[in-house]
């Protein structure tokens, strides 16, 4: 059952998705916290506090929260604080003294935060919205008893974990997907792209066959495995982590994956390490979770915080899914999508069908059991009581609006990559923007090309083949949080980029990235993909025009998404792609917005 809990000034956290930790027999310590009658919190109370947290950095105060009767722990004190630099960061936090660290007696901030995350996704600690504290809940406590001694987990121990992951939503997507078929073998990569809420920036996920193509064109070694190990979207991080509980419990196996793929003509392959398959104990325990054994359906664990977990607007999105849920939830019956919509209406929340239908396929995607068909959805699932938090005002930013008036627009094109959206004002992921940019044009507008980046090379080229007059254009993708004025220093940079192409001698550049344009193209433009541009972005597009001769322009994300779903829907092609975007002479030192 869904409860609406009015409440005012709620702190906004994140549950429901962990990307760092993974070690069981840790997390069952970080429960065992909240026991006043385990060694844990005796060693906590009579050792470890005192001996790492300084008195400086809240010694007495973490030790009286451990004493506390009901035991009620704070988010503050559990999780501590940041310090600068990280290599001098001091204990101050409950969790980061009871987890050791790789390289001290201690964790930071950070994975503490994760631990956190952790224990209460599994449903072993409760979190209370009204004072930020956090208690044991009756499984909790069943865990932190079981404890025997020895560092490995006991059979009870083992058995009480997997039925906490089995009650984790993501994780039986993360089974569901694997078990398709007896040999479906995944990366994290296939899995993270089916895994959350499609088109925003919490659950994106790396294109796989543009990273397959960058890593064949690379002789760095060191490099290439860097790449495969740390280049990751979120939600591929959240598969990964995952997985790694899973294999911990026998239920999924890693086996490192050989993935091909062919443009052009040519077949480009990788080995994509963290790549994983079911077990027999992983069928079976999706037996469990699907009711289909002596057991009964395990109920779900959710929390308000799983259905959104970045950006201005996620409390506004936590409250339209919850919604929606408690709605299909409570209804036990069919529910078109216009009937969910209109129940919407009802608690203030007016949104279009193509919005519901969306967060329905996300409900899905994180793992519940929703029949969702073209016209309306059957919820089927089971899932453990928790709160609606409603603070006294709610709205949705134009951002978001923007967004949602995209979906109505877009049909053809999968919706995923309305993360664009987001993704061109987060410069922290811009690697992220220049790949999806560069995937939407090759995968679903028919270009040839690929994503470059890294030094002295575009983020990206694409080119036609077959038309009566070829093109290609060199492209730089730029993620920033207030638009793009496209500054003298990088119009430089671009102005160097088409001249490298036009003269192609390797003295000027050592790294010949114009060798990624195959075939006769004779004419070729530059293209600025951002947010939104401001300033005199024009007048420096037009320097570089006149100086070499270059048709050049800019698109926003919007521009580009809907220009992309004319071309996927057929109603232009690559030729009417160029003339809109460039003019009607390419090559000519027209440019446009």
């Amino acid at each position: 059952m869904i409860q609406i809990l009015s409440t005012e000034n709620t702190v906004s956290r994140t549950f429901g998705w962990i990307q760092d930790p993974s070690s069981f027999r840790s997390l069952c310590d970080v429960v065992s916290i909240f026991d006043p009658d385990s060694p844990v919190h005796r060693s906590l109370a009579e050792k470890r506090l005192p001996e790492l947290v300084e008195e400086r950095d809240g010694r007495e105060t973490l030790m009286a929260a451990l004493k506390r009767r009901p035991l009620f722990i704070s988010y503050a004190n559990l999780v501590g604080t940041a310090f600068k630099p990280r290599s001098s960061s001091r204990c101050n936090g409950i969790v980061q003294a009871a987890v050791r660290g790789q390289k001290r007696p201690f964790i930071g901030d950070w994975p503490a935060d994760n631990f956190v995350r952790w224990a209460h996704a599994l449903g072993f600690i409760r979190y209370h919205y009204s004072d930020d504290t956090f208690s044991a809940t009756e499984e909790g406590l069943r865990l932190s008893r079981a404890r025997t001694d020895g560092t490995e987990l006991n059979e009870e121990e083992k058995e009480m974990l997997t039925r906490a992951v089995l009650a984790y939503p993501p994780a039986v997507r993360i089974l569901t997907l694997l078990s398709e078929d007896e040999n479906t073998h995944l990366t994290k990569y296939e899995l993270g792209s089916r895994l959350g809420f499609a088109g925003e920036d919490g659950f994106t996920s790396l294109p796989q066959g543009l990273l397959i193509r960058t890593l064949a064109e690379m002789d760095d070694m060191a490099e290439k495995n860097k790449m495969k190990t740390d280049w990751d979207g979120s939600s591929d991080k959240y598969a990964r982590m995952i997985c790694r509980w899973l294999e911990n419990l026998d239920l999924v196996k890693q086996i490192p994956k050989e993935v091909s793929v062919s443009l052009a003509g040519r077949t480009y392959k990788e080995t994509i390490g963290q790549a994983y398959v079911i077990t027999g104990a992983g069928f079976s325990a999706l037996n469990r979770v699907r009711g289909r054994s002596r057991h009964g359906r395990i109920s779900k664990n959710i929390s308000y915080e799983m259905m959104a977990t970045k950006g201005k607007d996620r409390e506004y999105l936590r409250q339209r899914r919850t919604r929606i849920l408690k709605i299909i939830s409570e209804a036990q019956r069919f529910l078109t999508y216009e009937q969910i919509a209109a129940a919407l209406a009802d608690n203030n929340l007016e949104e279009t069908v193509d919005t519901v239908r969306d967060d329905i396929r996300g409900l899905v995607r994180i793992g519940l059991d929703i029949k969702a068909e073209e016209e309306g959805c059957l919820y089927q699932d089971k899932i453990g009581d928790f709160l609606l938090p409603v603070p006294a005002v709610v709205g949705r930013s134009c951002a978001a609006a923007l967004k949602e008036r995209l979906r109505s627009q877009i049909s053809n094109l999968s919706h995923d990559y309305l993360c664009l959206l987001d993704l061109a004002y987060d410069g922290a992921q811009n690697r992220l923007f220049e790949m999806k940019t560069l995937q939407l044009l090759t995968e679903e507008c028919g270009f040839k090309g690929m994503h470059l980046g890294g030094s002295r090379r575009p983020d990206g080229i694409i080119y036609t083949e077959g038309l009566a007059q070829d093109y290609g254009v060199i492209i730089d993708t730029k993620a920033y949080s207030g638009g793009y004025s496209l500054p003298i220093s990088q119009a430089d940079e671009m102005e160097r980029y088409i001249r490298e192409n036009q003269q192609r001698r390797e003295e000027l550049n050592p790294n010949p990235w114009w060798k990624g344009f195959e075939g006769c193209q004779t004419r070729y433009c530059f293209l600025f993909v951002s947010g939104h541009f401001k300033g005199k972005y024009r007048e420096q597009m037009q320097r570089i025009a006149e100086s070499t001769g270059s048709s050049g322009a800019a698109l926003s994300a919007e521009e580009l998404l809907l220009l992309a779903e004319e071309m996927k829907s057929g109603r232009i092609d690559q030729q009417e792609f160029a003339r809109r975007v460039f003019g009607s002479c390419i090559g000519s030192s027209a440019v446009i917005k």
